[in-house]
């Protein structure tokens, strides 16, 4: 796991317990008792989180994509073709 995969896991995991925490607060007098705007309040820290785990996502599928790739051109010798399953020989 590089850094950049470390930092997006940690972050997107931090900003939503920092959602779920900032649920249990209260909420200006203006929208307390509106469960949708209530829930809206509070709603930039579940993107956060949303987004840092898109970045991780990300940064991994590219890290992986990198790997494979690196390893098909890394020397290994071409496959054998597949037997098809008609054998050359002598007939009977």
């Amino acid at each position: 796991m590089s850094i950049k995969e470390l930092i997006g896991l940690s972050a997107g995991i931090g900003f939503f317990i920092i959602w779920i925490l900032d649920l249990n607060k209260p909420v200006p007098a203006e929208i307390a008792g509106d469960f949708w705007n209530e829930l809206l309040y509070h709603y930039a820290w579940l993107m956060y989180s949303v987004l840092c785990l898109f970045y991780f996502q990300y940064v991994r599928n590219i890290r992986l994509k990198s790997a494979s790739e690196a390893k098909k051109t890394n020397g290994n010798s071409p496959q054998k073709p597949r037997s098809t399953g008609i054998k050359k020989g002598r007939k009977r």
